[in-house]
């Protein structure tokens, strides 16, 4: 029996509410290698990522719907929330799927999870919204964004067709790219669409990009965050410290470049992102060594206060408002306190970074969003050598911040 992609949507939506890292790109990952996913035919595979991250993207304008329809408002079972949000996302945003299909098969679903009475609910929620389609005349209902996000978007972009397009490009599914190992055979660099510079875009085939991965011919990554290691310029030889360093995925480009002769020490405060991180570098660059520290880098790192790095890389934490259309729960997971408390603590990081830099090294800040509180304000006072901004409605690739700091 074939798998009902909308059950595995509903599936990778309740795993992301129960999830304490909120991360959509792994979650939706696992879910489509999963036993359920590996026989599904290539357009349902589409429509389960298609409605899971439209779902996301669309949350807070199908709540404000849903909401308009339902008498109690958005239902507090999560189950039956999500199965709402995949009907109305369907019917509003999805031209793909007929509007009797949508409200069909998500009251059928309903039925099986919750019963007759649900099932009810749902189909005069959902049916009310096909024949009463609302109307957005505010940026926050039309845009799906909380209001405190447009308000940071119009004080920072100022003009108001710039910040539109912000919104609009924070709604825009981003292309899949991948950065190509140098080492990977003719047959991998056939199969792609080689750009300007190493990232790539993927090939149309999903097996092919997952198999690739797992070949380490290619490993996915946005062009933005490339570029911050091209900022940083590793060296063979190098000594790097790398601070938040997460899953690792600018590691592996850091590791590369080094070789066997450098030495990468990667930070982060969750040993799990580490665990995964040591993964993908015994995969990606076997020869280069490297350490992992679990810690606090805003506290003294517990490594040999003898040490010092001819780079250092602050991938520091952030609002992550420049990577909303790739993790779009970040609409509703982050809130306005979200960036000075952000602000407080990278300025923390930067500060205890210093004594760690050999007297001519290079040091680079960087950050996945936006706001001033979190950008320019925090490497006010520093000199500057060189710098990069990155926006998704004018370059097409993620929002990111980074310079590269004289100390």
């Amino acid at each position: 029996m074939s798998t009902n992609p909308r059950r595995l949507i509903i599936r990778a939506l309740a795993r992301l509410e129960r999830s304490d890292t909120g991360a959509s790109q792994q979650i939706l990952r696992e879910i489509l290698d999963g036993p359920d996913a590996r026989t599904m035919d290539p357009r349902d595979r589409s429509l389960v990522t298609e409605c899971f991250y439209g779902v996301l993207r669309w949350r807070l304008q199908l709540d404000a719907v849903i909401g308009q329809y339902a008498k109690r408002g958005v239902p507090k079972d999560p189950e039956v929330a999500n199965l709402l949000r995949l009907g109305a996302f369907q019917l509003l945003h999805l031209d793909r799927v007929p509007a009797r299909a949508a409200v069909h098969s998500t009251v059928k679903m309903a039925r099986k999870l919750r019963g007759e009475s649900i099932s009810r609910f749902v189909n005069g929620v959902l049916r009310q919204i096909d024949r009463q389609p609302p109307s957005f005349t505010e940026l926050s209902e039309k845009w799906s964004h909380p209001q405190w996000i447009v308000d940071c978007f119009e004080r920072d972009l100022k003009d108001p067709t710039l910040v539109e397009a912000r919104l609009r490009a924070n709604m825009t599914p981003p292309p899949l790219t991948l950065r190509l190992h140098p080492n990977a055979p003719q047959e991998a660099r056939d199969s792609v669409d080689i750009g300007e510079t190493l990232t790539v875009l993927a090939p149309s085939n999903y097996q092919k990009v997952r198999e690739g991965i797992q070949q380490n011919w290619w490993l996915p990554q946005d062009e933005a965050s490339a570029q911050v290691v091209h900022l940083l310029n590793p060296q063979p030889g190098d000594r790097v410290l790398e601070i938040c360093a997460g899953r690792g995925v600018k590691s592996s480009q850091i590791a590369t470049a080094i070789g066997s002769n450098g030495l990468l020490l990667a930070v982060d405060n969750s040993a799990a992102r580490l665990a995964s991180s040591r993964r993908l570098l015994s995969r990606w660059a076997p020869d280069t060594p490297h350490h992992m520290v679990a810690a606090n880098a805003a506290n003294t790192l517990p490594i040999d206060p003898s040490l010092r790095f001819d780079r250092i890389l602050i991938d520091a934490p952030c609002s992550g408002l420049g990577v909303i259309r790739r993790r779009p729960e970040i609409l509703f997971s982050r809130k306005a306190a979200d960036v000075e408390k952000n602000a407080r603590l990278q300025k923390a990081i930067l500060a205890s970074a210093h004594s760690w830099l050999k007297p001519d090294g290079v040091l680079v800040y960087a950050v996945c969003t936006t706001t001033r509180e979190e950008t320019t304000e925090i490497t006010h006072g520093y000199s500057i050598i060189d710098s990069f901004e990155s926006r998704p409605e004018r370059d097409q690739i993620d929002g990111f911040y980074a310079a590269m700091l004289a100390l």
